[in-house]
């Protein structure tokens, strides 16, 4: 005698797909990032895409916000890293910036400015 298998929750079937759609998306992000400033570090979990990237300048930083259609989306610092939440692809992504902190704090004792204007 087999025990019976109860189907699938929906929930449960969504939730593999936005895993399988983030996985696609960071294995192609991967593939693609020739060109960005650094190697970015890309992994998938829980339906969403996380990069985590080293930016040796705020122009690096503002290139891979540019790159993942941020725009001007709010980012959270925690203190050695700039985060910020996204949609890339079709599936939640979080762009996280190692050190970018750092550089606002350097760009701000040099010029003043708390900001960087496009």
């Amino acid at each position: 005698m087999t025990p019976d298998r109860t189907a699938p929750s929906p929930a449960a079937v969504a939730l593999l797909a936005q895993c399988r759609a983030a996985r696609q998306v960071a294995d192609t992000v991967r593939a693609q990032s020739d060109g960005m400033p650094g190697r970015p570090d890309v992994s998938a979990a829980g339906g969403e895409v996380t990069f985590v990237v080293h930016p040796k300048s705020l122009a690096d930083w503002r290139q891979w916000t540019h790159a993942l259609g941020v725009g001007n989306a709010r980012a959270t610092s925690t203190g050695v890293s700039m985060v910020v939440r996204c949609t890339f692809g079709g599936v939640r992504a979080r762009l996280v910036g190692v050190g970018v902190p750092a550089l606002y704090g350097q760009m701000h004792a040099e010029t003043g400015r708390t900001a960087v204007r496009p």
